[in-house]
Parts: C-alpha cells; structure tokens; sequence
C-alpha cells in the first residue's frame, strides 16, 4: 500500500531521530533484479527525505553484501510535499535475505521553523522483484 503525500491519511511508518533498517526474508533463495523503497518528504512537518539508502543481499541472513547505495538528491529546502522511490536495478542475483538500510537526516537546519529538532523518515513500502 503506497502512501499519499497527505501522510496523515496512513500507509506511512514513521521514525524520529533514528536510522530506519529493515530485513527482508524472502523465505528461500530467489533471484532479484530490483530493490526499491518509497519515502516522503514533508519539511514543514518535519519528515525529510533519508540521507541515503543502501541495499544489501544475503543468503544467510548473518553476511549481507552491499547491492547499492542511493544518495538523496533533493533538497532539504524543498518546500513541496512529495513523495520519492529510492530504487536500483542490477544483474540479477540470487539471495534469501534483503536489508534496507535509510539515514535519518539528523537535525533540522538552523533556517527550519524546527531548528535542532529530530527529523522524522518516513517510509511505505519495500518492493522486491
């Protein structure tokens, strides 16, 4: 279920002041290709975009490799609500475990309304093909 931009409507799981990491178990090792997870940002409420989002494969669950890791390009100054997918397509490769890994922004700026607040990350959904 994706989330809307108005996130008081749900869909959203919400997480102020810390990193969000997640684990996936696909149940038995499968082939992937893509990995994406979708996030909002609403400055003015104090939900920002993650710093960065890595993606990791096991086939254990104990040994994770880094698939990829995505930067966020849109700035935190960015007053529209809006809603992004942090995504990777790769040659595929089998495994039965995936993480997700998003860094919390941290403070808010010193021009926010919020200055030295704890932004919050905001994510929907984790897909997996």
């Amino acid at each position: 279920l994706l989330g809307k931009t108005d996130w008081r409507k749900g869909r959203w799981q919400g997480y102020q002041s810390q990193d969000f990491e997640a684990i996936i178990d696909l149940q038995t090792e499968k082939e992937v290709k893509s990995i994406k997870a979708g996030f909002l940002q609403d400055t003015r409420s104090w939900i920002l975009f993650p710093s960065s989002v890595t993606f990791f494969g096991s086939a254990d669950g104990i040994t994770f490799e880094e698939i990829a890791e995505i930067a966020n390009e849109i700035k935190d100054t960015d007053l529209n609500v809006q809603r992004n997918e942090f995504s990777k397509t790769f040659t595929p490769q089998k495994f039965r475990f995936i993480k997700v890994k998003a860094i919390n922004y941290g403070k808010l700026s010193s021009w926010h309304q919020g200055a030295g607040g704890d932004a919050f990350i905001f994510i929907d959904e984790i897909e997996i093909e």
